[in-house]
């Protein structure tokens, strides 16, 4: 590893959150992994149980290392083995993210966030991979009758589902 000092008189970190560190001092490995689901409604609705990781490919993909082929030389030469910083401020650190004073070795951070927008039918004109609408509540394990919103439109598969009774 480098043979530097790392000097910081001041760090002012004003949130850390979701997988991520503040690391004071040297590391062989690092590694941080989040995953999370952001749902946006134009109604304010919340049914329970929704939004599983393994319902969408985004979380099961396979991201594609490179390997490094290339031989790299490098030469360093530390004319002063410390590196002086006087302050730090950081308003947030989050998703996976590392701040650290020191050296790090090896390190491997991985964010997936999946982002859906849910709007009602009559505004929506594309059913798209972030644009869906919202689900009928007996689809998501809620009792029709307790929910004072009626909805119609297309699931996440594409097919039709109205919770309003067809005229005969």
């Amino acid at each position: 590893m480098l043979q530097r000092t790392s000097v910081v008189d001041l760090i002012n970190v004003r949130t850390v959150s979701f997988s991520s560190i503040v690391e004071i001092g040297d590391a062989i490995y690092h590694q941080a992994v989040s995953r999370a689901i952001a749902v946006q409604r134009q109604k304010e609705l919340f049914y329970g149980k929704e939004g599983a990781y393994e319902d969408y490919a985004v979380f099961k993909e396979p991201i594609p290392l490179t390997p490094i082929i290339e031989n790299v030389e490098c030469h360093f030469e530390n004319m002063k083995p410390i590196i002086k910083v006087h302050h730090i401020d950081i308003t947030g650190i989050s998703s996976c993210s590392l701040l650290q004073i020191g050296n790090c070795r090896h390190m491997y951070a991985e964010a997936r966030i999946k982002h859906i927008r849910q709007i009602e039918q009559t505004i929506a004109s594309e059913v798209g991979n972030n644009l869906i609408q919202l689900n009928e509540p007996s689809q998501l394990g809620v009792p029709t009758s307790q929910s004072p919103v009626t909805v119609t439109g297309t699931d996440n598969t594409g097919s039709p589902f109205s919770d309003v009774e067809q005229e005969q």
